[in-house]
């Protein structure tokens, strides 16, 4: 028997592909009245490769790049709203989409995680930070015909001590 659903982990790399996940943890966490946790990470390069970069940059641009870089990961997931806004609206629209009443359409708090790093790492690292119940990823597409996954998630599910959902990309 499952312990009840308090936290999901959704991790994505903000492509179009996720969506069908976030809408997955998005509704989850409406049904459970969850906290919602949206984790980007944002991959570490190579020590040899940025030190070459910064090298030819610079030591000033190259911190000015990498910062861009969390900005614009940072308004991919909540655009110019604040993500308390942003997540009520997503789950608002859900539950309007679904036809479900606004007294049962509640959750209880929502977070944005913007990290850098080894991706698997820091997905095991907030999951336990946040105290996780689930995780829930996305596939490329491809993944249902290929009938393989990822070595991200792969190493995630193998790696995990809870449940981890995989979802595949939406059909169009």
């Amino acid at each position: 028997m499952f312990k009840p659903i308090q936290t999901i982990l959704f991790a994505t790399n903000l492509s179009e592909d996720c969506r069908a996940a976030f809408d997955l943890a998005a509704s989850m966490a409406t049904r459970y009245q969850a906290t919602l946790v949206l984790l980007h990470v944002i991959e570490k390069m190579p020590e040899s490769i940025e030190g070459r970069l910064k090298g030819l940059m610079g030591e000033r641009r190259w911190h000015e790049m990498l910062s861009n870089l969390e900005d614009n990961a940072r308004q991919a997931l909540i655009g110019k709203n604040t993500s308390n806004k942003l997540i009520r609206e997503a789950l608002e629209q859900f539950c309007a989409d679904a036809g479900i009443d606004d007294a049962s359409c509640g959750y209880h708090s929502r977070e944005i995680v913007i990290a850098d790093g080894d991706i698997v790492e820091e997905v095991m690292a907030r999951s336990k930070e946040y105290k996780a119940d689930l995780i829930v990823l996305g596939t490329r597409s491809g993944f249902l015909s290929d009938n393989r996954l990822g070595q991200t998630i792969k190493s995630i599910m193998r790696h995990s001590k809870i449940p981890v959902l995989v979802a595949p990309p939406q059909s169009t």
